[in-house]
This record gives structure tokens, C-alpha cells and sequence, in this order.
């Protein structure tokens, strides 16, 4: 009986140190964001999508910054991925004409508004977005 007992126990505590599966999250869906900067102001779609196991982000930029057209499309790559409720964080690497570049996201999602910050070389960006239709 005190096996039985035991594996039980062991079951249970195996269980809640496993990593969460993705959860339903109000962060999921497209955003139309805006990220100001000294040198423009920079438009995006993002998306964050749940997985089985976890989310994926895609990001689609818009223009090349002051509205100066579209933007070619960047080359990046999204990883460290987490979002637990309202609040999600990201790392996006980038090659840009100037080289590459790290930015690390991070923001919360009231209703229908995003707000983030990304950690940058060049300082902290704000982003603003709204959930598109």
C-alpha cells in the first residue's frame, strides 16, 4: 500500500513540475503595432498563434519607418517565447541593412490594446497596438 501511495505522490509531483502547456491567453490573435523612434515610426503586424505546447509570433513589417513605403521583408527570428495570461515576452533577432540587431519584447494586453517595450542598442522603444479586425 505505502508503494502505491508513494507512486501516486510521485505521479502528482511529476505532473506539476512538467511545463505548462499553451493556455488560452487574451495576448493570441493579430495586432496593428506602432513602435515610435528617433528615426520613425515603424508599423507592424503582429501575430501570436497558440500551438500545442506553447505559441509562435510572427511579425510582418509594414513600412521602412516615417512612412517612407513598403519595407523589404526583414529577416528575423523570434525565440524564448513566453506568455502567461495577459502579459507576453519574446527575443527577435534581425538582420537589418545596418547588421544584425537583438531585440527583446516585452507588454501586457488590456482588451483590445497592446503595450510594450523592446530592450534595443539603441535604448528602450515603446510599441502601441490595437487588436486588428
Amino acid at each position: 500500500m505505502k508503494k502505491i501511495r508513494f507512486a501516486a505522490l510521485a505521479l502528482g509531483a511529476s505532473l506539476i513540475a512538467s511545463p505548462a502547456f499553451a493556455q488560452d491567453s487574451s495576448v493570441v490573435g493579430t495586432w496593428d503595432t506602432e513602435a515610435v523612434t528617433d528615426f520613425g515610426t515603424f508599423a507592424a503586424t503582429m501575430t501570436f498563434a497558440e500551438t500545442g505546447d506553447g505559441y509562435t509570433i510572427e511579425i510582418v513589417d509594414q513600412d521602412a519607418g516615417g512612412g517612407a513605403g513598403p519595407a523589404a521583408p526583414t529577416e528575423s527570428t523570434i525565440s524564448d517565447v513566453v506568455i502567461e495570461g495577459d502579459s507576453f515576452a519574446f527575443k527577435r533577432s534581425m538582420t537589418t541593412p545596418q547588421g544584425a540587431m537583438e531585440l527583446s519584447y516585452s507588454g501586457t494586453v488590456e482588451g483590445d490594446t497592446l503595450t510594450a517595450s523592446v530592450d534595443s542598442d539603441f535604448g528602450a522603444i515603446p510599441v502601441t497596438g490595437t487588436r486588428a479586425e
